[in-house]
């Protein structure tokens, strides 16, 4: 059984971190992006947020097999679906992920879990984008 402590350490260490992926008729590279994400080996707990901009192919239907957060964007921008999907986050560290992006490797998200990067560099660390809810990070 793991103690409440060592739980407390591992939240620290790896704490949930929400991916926003903004959507608009992304059905032909959404499966990729959000297998990239599923597979991640990640320890802590990786929350998919998309915000779609009133997609009409399939790209709900897709979203659906990975995330029940799934929110409207009513001005269909790539940027106004990551501001919609910000208000639906939950932690103070974001990953900004679009639709037509793969991570690159399993270890990409345990790799950028030094925090301290971003704090000492203006909210941003890396491509696709970390930022601190609340800070502009440009």
């Amino acid at each position: 059984m793991v103690s409440k402590t060592s739980l407390q350490e591992s939240q620290k260490s790896n704490p949930s971190i929400p991916i926003i992926t903004p959507t608009y008729n992304s059905a032909k590279t959404l499966t990729s992006c959000l297998e990239s994400i599923k597979n991640q080996d990640y320890r802590g707990e990786i929350e998919i947020i998309i915000a779609d901009g009133g997609s009409t192919d399939s790209t709900l239907v897709i979203a659906q097999k990975y995330t029940d957060k799934i929110y409207p964007n009513p001005l269909k921008t790539g940027e106004a679906g990551k501001a919609a999907g910000v208000k639906h986050a939950k932690n103070e560290i974001i990953a900004f992920i679009d639709s037509d992006n793969i991570l690159p490797s399993r270890d990409w998200l345990s790799r950028m879990k030094n925090f301290e990067k971003v704090l000492s560099n203006q909210g941003v660390l890396k491509e696709p984008l970390y930022v601190l809810k609340g800070r502009n990070p440009l």
